[in-house]
């Protein structure tokens, strides 16, 4: 009997890493995911899993590439305050639940918080903990008890999940436990990533640690932060509002939101893409050429008929000066040359694009001023004699 027992822990061993590896690589499959530019160099994913790690999961992403005009910041109001508000308040593109509190008296963080230079609260021995420069630049470590006095900003949350590319082992019961999580990796190439893991629904059954850490390393990060999680995760972006689906009513909605102690803000310029799928194309004859794989999709629109009009809308998430930019596909047997005849929201302008000389690439259309966050069009019509190509356009926030 002790022998079967053996061979049967052996091959539930082996079940399970066969099932790790499986997640692991539908996770990295960066095609399957839904995939939106929210902000510059600032990317928003999401995808629900039928079965990952054999069960169901919905995760959402935000992703800070390296050299991003962003910044972090971190806010704790002294009072228990909504995510989403305190990213409101503070101005913020987006916004992800932080750490720990007294969720039963005071409601104030537990755990180590610094803010502007000053300590509030003291860590915990050992604690995971994320610190911030006074430029905004983030890291990660594993604090003593006491103060972090070489950052500007800290809190403290944890355990820590990834360290040097190493999942850390937090113990046989943590490896039966799933919740909803909130994380934050880093990745070798200097990308941000913000997680949330959906859970305690039929439609999302949360991770374990291991878990969690899983994901993000494959998501190509090598050192990962628990934050708080549960009833508390929450990932907010400016214009998409709560993205993930926080389970503090119990339901698969983005109405769970809880009210916790501490946030971490992204502050970086807004960017609003919008598809040809997306746009309102007036006149006969439109068809669909494909011109391989982008974020802002995979075809884009071509009209030959006179009069042909595309007119692609958006919602700006604020007041300001704004670029306009329209994307350049790569077709070098459609047109050799196209002129965009553009109407943008403060004027009217020509603009030239030679298809397949600097293909895949952004072209500056113009830029405008917006009193208020609102509805804005841009317009295209054909020059006489040639076609009309459209794929797609990127409104992005201008920062004086």
């Amino acid at each position: 009997m002790r022998a079967f027992n053996v061979v049967a822990f052996l091959l539930f061993g082996l079940a399970s890493l066969r099932a790790q590896d499986e997640g692991s690589l539908l996770v990295a499959n960066a095609t399957a995911w839904h995939s939106r530019e929210v902000g510059d160099g600032v990317f928003l994913r999401q995808r629900w899993f039928a079965a990952l790690f054999a069960s169901p999961q919905s995760l959402t992403v935000l992703e800070v590439r390296q050299g991003a005009a962003a910044k972090f910041d971190l806010v704790a109001p002294g009072r228990r305050t909504r995510t989403s508000v305190m990213a409101e308040q503070g101005q913020a593109l987006a916004a992800i639940n932080g750490g720990f509190f007294a969720i039963e008296t005071t409601g104030l963080s537990i755990g180590l918080l610094r803010l502007d230079g000053a300590l509030v609260v003291p860590a915990s021995p050992g604690q995971g903990s994320l610190g911030l420069t006074a430029d905004g630049r983030l890291q990660l470590a594993e604090r003593p008890a006491g103060d972090w006095p070489e950052t500007f900003e800290a809190l403290g949350a944890g355990p820590l999940l990834l360290r040097d590319g190493k999942v850390i082992d937090h113990g046989e019961g943590q490896r039966q436990r799933r919740h909803p999580r909130s994380a934050i990796g880093v990745a070798k190439d200097g990308r941000v990533l913000w997680l949330a893991v959906d859970g305690r629904t039929t439609k999302a059954a949360g991770m374990t640690f291991e878990e969690t850490a899983r994901v993000l390393a494959a998501l190509g990060c090598t050192d990962a932060l628990n934050l708080d999680g549960g009833g508390s995760t929450t990932l907010w972006v400016k214009g998409h509002g709560v993205c993930n689906y926080p389970c503090d009513n119990r339901r698969y909605d983005h109405e769970g939101e809880r009210a916790v102690a501490n946030a971490l803000l992204l502050r970086a310029p807004a960017v609003v893409v919008v598809d040809d799928d997306d746009a309102e194309l007036a006149g006969d004859g439109w068809q669909q050429r494909a011109d391989g794989d982008h974020a802002h999709g995979r075809d884009f629109a071509v009209c030959a008929t006179s009069g042909a009009r595309a007119t692609f809308a958006a919602e700006l998430p604020f007041a300001g000066r704004w670029q306009v930019l329209a994307w350049r596909p790569a077709v070098n047997a459609v047109a050799p040359t196209t002129t965009w005849r553009v109407r943008l929201p403060d004027g009217e302008g020509t603009v030239a694009c030679t298809s397949g000389v600097g293909a895949g690439n952004w072209a500056v259309l113009g830029e405008f001023q917006r009193v208020g966050a609102s509805r804005v069009e841009v317009v295209f019509t054909a020059t006489l004699g040639e076609l009309l190509l459209v794929d797609a356009v990127r409104f992005l926030q201008m920062r004086d």
